[in-house]
């Protein structure tokens, strides 16, 4: 049996919009949120923690689970995946490394539901964001 592709999202709020990272994975340009699959040992939690200080360069405070749909067949390669969205708290200021292939922006819910290159959890997991008030 191959392993689980289980990944850790992080949905970062900064003046009522939500930052995103834009990639080309394969050859597909992707609107995601900071995070990336889990290491052996890790639980999402802590995989998270790891993805958004590796991508943007934040230090995590708190996490709130909001959102996890269990396992979907992924828009950008076609493969299984287990995603998990959280809600985070951060220090500082998002900074991509050069070793990174990126570039981060802040959208809008509105935006982030409207946008055509943003997968269905992730749009989803902005609605259950907006059920905490916190934007």
């Amino acid at each position: 049996m191959k392993n689980i592709n289980v990944r850790a999202y992080g949905l970062i709020i900064y003046k009522g919009k939500i930052l995103v990272c834009n990639e080309i994975i394969n050859n597909y340009h992707a609107t995601k949120f900071p995070g990336g699959g889990l290491k052996k040992g890790e639980n999402p939690e802590q995989a998270l923690k790891r993805e958004i200080f590796e991508e943007i360069r934040l230090t995590t405070n708190k996490m709130i689970l909001l959102h996890a749909p269990g396992t979907l067949l992924s828009p950008w390669n076609k493969k299984l995946y287990t995603p998990f969205y959280f809600y985070v708290k951060t220090f500082g200021s998002p900074t991509v490394p050069p070793s990174e292939n990126l570039a981060i922006e802040y959208l809008t819910p509105k935006e982030i539901i409207e946008k055509k290159n943003i997968a269905m959890p992730e749009k989803k997991a902005t609605l259950e964001l907006k059920k905490l008030e916190v934007i």
